[in-house]
């Protein structure tokens, strides 16, 4: 396929501009040899035939003068026939001259007064206004013969032959520019599939490409490509690797401390207004930060697709009952199920981190007190709705990205939509996100297509 100005466009689009040049060169070329070599072979058939017919010419005047006619004697005109059928004098008949040694004209051709003879005393080729004559030296009795033929006849005979060298060639030239650009498909092919390889790559793949069978101008830029795809493969990995093991030694930690803090909650009876509630909240917060971290680590691998088929209904029930769990979501949750199985190619942990996140934002972002509902659909179609006021549209289309929040004084990492829209497009679905949802004048929309199975 040939893209627009495409590297194969410009190159066939070259390639026949230059063919074009050389075309015209050879046509211009071909013309002035065709010209030449006509004009040659005219010349040659006028003078074979003034030599030819001087003989029979004076033998025609000899009879002429016999029977009393006086010089300059008219030969009778040559007739055709006409498209009529009939019989009319021939205008492109040669034109004929019979002189004696002094220049005297004793017979002349049946010619319109207009034609231009060359002067007395010429001898061999003159050019006259209207014709091109050969006069032959006088033969043994002192006759010379003139034959002429029309200079417009040999031009309208040589752009006859022009024409019909002409035609031919430019059909050529359609034809030369299919096939080129058919060449140029077929040698610029590994170029499309090189370009395809990198198109498939990602921060979850980062194979080599294969060079196997490639020209050797690309098997040195493949070569090239998989040199830094290998350094930024060794740069993500140290940089997923620091991210997962800094989170994991947190989390213990960060575990312990909230456990201590509260322990001496319950001891001292302390409110939650106090300096340990002020501590608690704290550690909660960081261990919900380190939470992210791990999911982003796996996000950043590229967790995701699967190989397996499994039921997302199943999936989000457990996801669901687990942020049941939590008091203050529990009468908040509206769920609706599809009423069959909804089976779908992904990862289990990444659906779960999908749906767990859209989850948390819902009831960050939800106005105090109002509900949030879950709904998943034959179709895969997972939709996570909340309550609230309008994002507005260019900073909607900022909340999938890295540490990106909205307008608002939620706690919030800005990483919660991140991972679901990078975990969704790892396992081949899509992450779209609405304010407000389709038919409502407010509130949040999450949507997860995900990737069903067959």
């Amino acid at each position: 396929m040939i893209l627009r100005d495409s590297l194969a466009r410009r190159l066939s689009r070259l390639i026949i501009l230059g063919f074009a040049a050389i075309w015209l060169l050879a046509l211009i070329a071909s013309a002035v040899v065709l010209r030449n070599e006509q004009q040659k072979l005219a010349d040659k058939i006028i003078q074979e035939t003034a030599q030819v017919y001087l003989p029979a010419i004076v033998i025609d005047y000899q009879r002429a003068r016999a029977g009393g006619d006086a010089p300059p004697i008219t030969f009778k005109p040559r007739l055709r026939f006409d498209p009529q059928g009939g019989l009319e004098p021939d205008a492109e008949a040669l034109a004929y001259r019979l002189l004696d040694r002094s220049g005297k004209v004793l017979m002349v051709s049946d010619v319109p007064h207009d034609v231009a003879f060359p002067p007395p005393g010429a001898r061999g080729y003159s050019m006259t206004e209207s014709h091109v004559f050969y006069t032959t030296a006088p033969d043994v009795d002192g006759f010379v013969m003139q034959v002429g033929d029309l200079r417009q006849e040999r031009s309208a005979a040589f752009l006859d032959s022009l024409t019909a060298l002409v035609i031919p060639m430019l059909a050529i030239l359609p034809l030369a520019y299919l096939t080129v650009t058919w060449i140029g498909n077929r040698a610029l092919a590994p170029l499309d599939h090189l370009r395809a390889e990198i198109d498939a790559r990602s921060d979850a793949r980062l194979d080599p490409i294969d060079a196997g069978g490639q020209p050797s101008e690309l098997r040195a830029i493949t070569s090239t490509i998989n040199g830094f795809m290998f350094r930024l493969a060794q740069a993500l990995d140290g940089e997923r690797a620091f991210a997962t093991s800094a989170a994991h030694e947190l989390r213990t930690p960060v575990a312990v401390a909230l456990a201590q803090v509260q322990r001496m909650q319950a001891e001292t009876g302390e409110g939650s207004s106090g300096r340990l509630a002020t501590i608690e909240d704290a550690l909660k917060r960081m261990s919900r930060l380190v939470t992210r971290l791990l999911q982003l680590a796996r996000a950043e691998a590229g967790i995701g697709g699967s190989q397996d088929v499994h039921d997302l209904i199943r999936l989000t029930d457990i996801v669901v009952n687990d942020s049941r769990r939590d008091p203050v979501r529990r009468d908040r949750l509206h769920v609706t199920l599809a009423d069959r199985p909804v089976m779908a190619t992904i990862d289990p942990d990444a659906f779960a981190m999908i749906a767990g996140n859209l989850l948390d934002n819902a009831f960050q972002h939800a106005s105090p007190g109002s509900g949030v509902q879950v709904v998943l659909l034959a179709d895969g179609l997972l939709c996570v709705r909340n309550e609230g006021s309008v994002v507005p549209a260019d900073e909607l289309a900022q909340l999938s990205k890295r540490f990106q929040r909205g307008a608002t004084t939620a706690d919030g990492f800005g990483l919660g939509l991140y991972i679901a829209d990078k975990i969704a497009r790892h396992s081949g679905g899509r992450l779209e996100l609405l304010s407000p949802p389709a038919g409502a004048s407010s509130g949040f929309e999450a949507r997860f297509y995900a990737p069903l199975a067959g």
